[in-house]
C-alpha cells in the first residue's frame, strides 16, 4: 500500500497548505516522460498532457472577469498537475492556470503514455488518485475558511502550515510576497499588513520580516489556528 503523504501541524489548515511529494511514485517512470525547463514567471501549457513537477514551485491562480486574482494553491517537488483539464475536456480552458514560482523542471506525460501506465503500473493511479482526493479536500476546506473564518483565523491556519521545525522561538516562513499570502488568504494586502501589525503590538508575534514571522505566544496562536 502507499504510504500516505503527510501535512504538518494538523488538517485543519489544510486549504492553505502547500502540498509536496505526493506523487513522489511518479519518479520511477520520468524516462517514459519528457522534461522541459519552464523559467519563472511562465504560465505552463497542459497540451493534453498529465504534468510532474520534478523540481520547482507552482501556484495555481484564478482571475476573475474584472481581473481579480486568486490564488488557489501552491505546490513543491513531486506533484503531478494538470488532472482537471486531462480527464475532464472543455471547449473553452477556464481562467485558471498554473505559473511558475520560480525555475521548474516538469515532465510531461502523453494521453497515450498515461493510458499504458494505467495498465502497466496499477500502483501510480491509486496514488494520483489519492493525490486527487487530497486536492478537493483541500479546495473544500479553503472554501470553508474563506466562508466561516475571519482574516486572523485564516492566517494563523496558514503560517502554522509553515513552521520551521525545531525552531526556537517558532518561526513560520510563508515563502512568499505579502500580496501573494493575501491573495492566498483571500484578503486585501493591507488588511493582512494590518493584523500581522495588531498581533505584533499584542505580543502574539514578534519579528515580521521577509525572512518569516516570529510566534511569541503559541498557545493562542495554535487556538485561533485550529479554530
Amino acid at each position: 500500500m502507499d504510504e500516505p503523504f503527510t501535512v504538518q501541524h494538523g488538517n485543519r489548515g489544510l486549504g492553505f497548505a502547500e502540498l509536496r511529494e505526493m506523487n513522489a511514485p511518479w519518479r520511477e517512470v520520468l524516462d517514459q516522460g519528457r522534461a522541459r525547463l519552464w523559467r519563472r514567471g511562465s504560465v505552463v501549457d497542459y497540451a493534453d498532457s498529465l504534468l510532474f513537477l520534478e523540481k520547482g514551485r507552482v501556484r495555481l491562480t484564478h482571475t476573475s472577469l474584472d481581473g481579480v486574482e486568486k490564488i488557489l494553491w501552491y505546490l513543491s517537488d513531486g506533484c503531478v498537475f494538470g488532472e482537471t483539464p486531462f480527464f475532464d475536456r472543455m471547449d473553452k480552458d477556464l481562467p485558471s492556470v498554473h505559473v511558475c514560482v520560480c525555475d521548474c523542471r516538469i515532465y510531461t506525460f502523453p494521453r497515450e503514455c498515461v493510458e499504458r501506465l494505467c495498465e502497466a503500473r496499477p500502483e501510480l493511479m491509486r496514488n494520483l488518485l489519492h493525490s486527487m482526493a487530497r486536492k478537493l479536500r483541500l479546495m473544500g476546506q479553503q472554501a470553508s475558511s474563506l466562508y466561516v473564518d475571519d482574516v486572523l483565523a485564516r492566517t494563523c491556519k496558514f503560517l502554522a502550515q509553515r513552521i520551521v521545525p525545531g525552531s526556537v522561538p517558532l518561526m513560520a516562513v510563508p515563502n512568499m510576497s505579502h500580496q501573494e499570502m493575501a491573495s492566498f488568504l483571500g484578503a486585501h494586502r493591507i488588511t493582512l499588513y494590518k493584523i500581522l501589525k495588531q498581533q505584533k503590538k499584542k505580543g502574539v508575534f514578534g519579528a515580521i520580516s521577509s525572512k518569516g514571522v516570529v510566534i511569541l505566544r503559541p498557545e493562542v496562536f495554535f487556538r485561533w489556528a485550529g479554530s
